[in-house]
């Protein structure tokens, strides 16, 4: 993977490469291996690249002349069609000079144009310089895997566009200011960490979602959607759809075992990450495999609703029937905290609290151990019904985001008088319904099945997108690539477009719902029955009371400080009761199945260092 950037400004020539240099320093994590620049009258491209598939010829910015024409691409991503889409290519007489897929990305749009994309399988964000029309073109992968930003600056006679694949290298750009506007600050209290498809919390920092290309030429700026989940009715039967599943998630680990590096696996003893890791072991013998945990969780750890169980007992089943070589890691509590900050800046925006800065440190472990490329089991939950909001009534049933029920307590901390009454909550209920709009509905369908598409569609734009970008940033910010093989666009479509039903294992009216059934079924004989078996477990955090303590403590700090930019935004004296009552007002998660009081106010604690780390101007009127 890779960072990319770029601007074109068609007011004026450019002549230097002070600005997009700039930006791309703030990539360099991204790609610590090589750095390079193209500029060209009004286009300026940067690239850093973390090298992964031919290290030698794959250098970027590649530019390629093709049929009298020059084309210069930037990518972040990885291919995993190459080898089909390059015989294809072959066969209509095009050449190629290297084995990497950014040269059968930039052919391919070469021969297609903006129909390239519908060729593409894989994970990718990228930008071609089309010089002989003087135009930008820039795509992003079908579920967004891979990030897009962009800023469009309206100048006297033209638009100055400014895109990258992090927020940092825009802001490096001396036309954009780092602003929080009333809409950013509806987007960040009601709907953080998560924020709408399209949007961040900066004023004018847009992104190209997932499923989108743009075309940038004098005329203006042009984005178009060229995929989305699409209702369809599918008749398959249940064996069927175990059949298909099984080669489709097989097929699609494979596809993505691909490289020129060492390939590790993040292994959790759910099954997820354990039928990836054996299908992974198949092909590679010597596969070596990471989990995480927390010093003194032996002791801490509370079970509950949503995470039963520890993972280390499963960890160590599924090392010992795959035979891999593992490393499990453990953390100190106080790492995640002093992370908070780091964790924040890979974001560019405040998000998942210590969630985020525990895969931070995972990432820069696996890391650290030489590793370029890891595997990871994300993904699988949003499309199988891995989450309770799936099938619990009270979830189902719930009119707004059903992992987001804590509208009370984000009303409430938001300080009196920043908002009109109700601004809040009819903002949110915008967002909702707005993104409803997209799913069609069969006719004569039944109710429940209805209402789980919905749910399904919520959750892939909404929670995995907010999962990913936590991954993605988390992952990159230490040099590591991060696949995710569930996130093949075939498994979407298909499973999508499953009976509800059928995917919870609900034989009858009084069937008791089963997640992630169709995936269970499918590898069954592939793992132990104990993994098989094993209920949905969520990425591992911490239970220690001292973590707890330090972010307490350094809450208080900020809302005691009369200086504190948070204070403009949030009543202190509800945050000052939240933590005197030890976070029993917090009635409902602020977020998901792990972030309850702990990372709310530690997720407080990184609006302030955001504010403060970025300096944003507060312009709520």
């Amino acid at each position: 993977m890779c960072g990319i950037c770029g601007y074109a400004d068609y007011s004026e020539e450019i002549k230097s490469d002070a600005i997009i240099s700039h930006m791309n320093s703030k990539l360099k994590m991204r790609g610590p291996d090589s750095q390079n620049l193209y500029i060209d009258r009004n286009i300026a491209f940067g690239h850093s690249r973390l090298s992964i598939i031919d290290v030698e010829l794959g250098h970027q910015p590649m530019t390629k002349y093709i049929n009298g024409s020059e084309y210069t691409i930037i990518y972040n991503g990885e291919l995993y069609n190459t080898d089909e889409l390059r015989k294809t290519l072959s066969s209509k007489g095009y050449d190629f000079f290297s084995h990497c897929d950014t040269e059968v990305v930039l052919t391919a749009y070469a021969e297609y144009k903006e129909d390239c994309v519908k060729k593409f399988n894989g994970i990718f964000a990228f930008a071609i310089y089309d010089k002989q029309n003087n135009s930008t073109f820039l795509c992003r992968d079908h579920l967004g895997i891979k990030p897009l930003f962009y800023s469009l600056i309206h100048k006297k006679n033209s638009q100055l566009f400014i895109f990258a694949s992090e927020i940092k290298a825009i802001l490096a750009n001396p036309n954009i200011s780092p602003i929080l506007d009333k809409q950013g600050l509806m987007e960040l209290f009601g709907l953080g960490p998560a924020h709408s498809p399209g949007f961040t919390y900066f004023k004018n920092i847009l992104e190209i979602k997932a499923g989108h290309y743009a075309l940038f030429t004098e005329k203006g700026l042009s984005i178009k959607k060229y995929w989305d989940l699409e209702t369809k009715l599918v008749n398959d039967t249940e064996e069927e759809a175990i059949s298909k599943i099984h080669y489709l998630v097989e097929n699609a680990t494979k596809r993505q075992l691909v490289s020129d590096v060492g390939i590790c696996s993040m292994l959790s003893g759910g099954i997820d990450s354990s039928i990836l890791t054996a299908i992974a072991k198949s092909q590679l013998k010597n596969l070596e495999t990471f989990s995480i945990d927390f010093t003194g969780n032996e002791n801490n750890f509370v079970s509950n609703q949503y995470q039963l169980t520890r993972d280390s007992e499963y960890v160590e089943i599924m090392k010992n029937f795959l035979d891999t070589k593992h490393t499990n890691i453990f953390f100190d509590n106080t790492i995640l905290y002093m992370l908070l900050e780091n964790s924040l800046i890979a974001r560019d925006m405040p998000g998942m609290a210590d969630i985020d800065s525990s895969m931070y440190a995972f990432c820069r472990s696996i890391s650290d151990h030489g590793f370029k490329v890891c595997l990871s089991g994300e993904c699988s939950d949003e499309i199988f019904g891995g989450y309770p909001w799936f099938y619990r009534d009270h979830l189902v049933n719930h009119d707004g985001f059903p992992w987001a029920l804590s509208g009370n307590i984000r009303k409430n901390i938001i300080k009196k008088g920043v908002l009109k009454d109700n601004e809040l909550s009819d903002y949110v209920d915008f967002r909702y319904t707005d993104t409803l709009k997209n799913v069609k509905k069969l006719d004569g369908e039944e109710l429940f099945n209805s209402k789980f598409r919905d749910i399904n569609y919520l959750t892939v734009k909404w929670f995995m997108n907010t999962l990913v970008e936590r991954t993605d940033r988390m992952s990159m910010a230490n040099s590591l690539e991060v696949r995710v093989p569930y996130a093949d666009y075939r498994i979407f479509e298909y499973v999508y477009n499953l009976p509800a039903k059928m995917k919870l294992g609900i034989k009858d009216d009084l069937g008791v719902p089963i997640e992630k059934y169709l995936l269970r079924k499918a590898f069954e004989t592939y793992l132990p029955s104990k993994i098989i078996n094993r209920k949905k477990s969520p990425f591992p955090k911490t239970y220690d009371p001292n973590y707890l303590k330090l972010v307490e403590s350094e809450v208080l700090q900020v809302i005691n400080n009369p200086k504190s930019k948070i204070s403009e935004l949030v009543d202190i004296e509800y945050v000052r009761e939240l933590i005197s009552s030890e976070g029993k007002n917090l009635t409902e998660n602020w977020f998901g199945q792990l972030m309850t009081y702990p990372q709310t106010l530690a997720f407080l604690l990184q609006i302030e260092k955001w504010l403060d780390i970025y300096s944003i101007n507060i312009e709520l009127h």
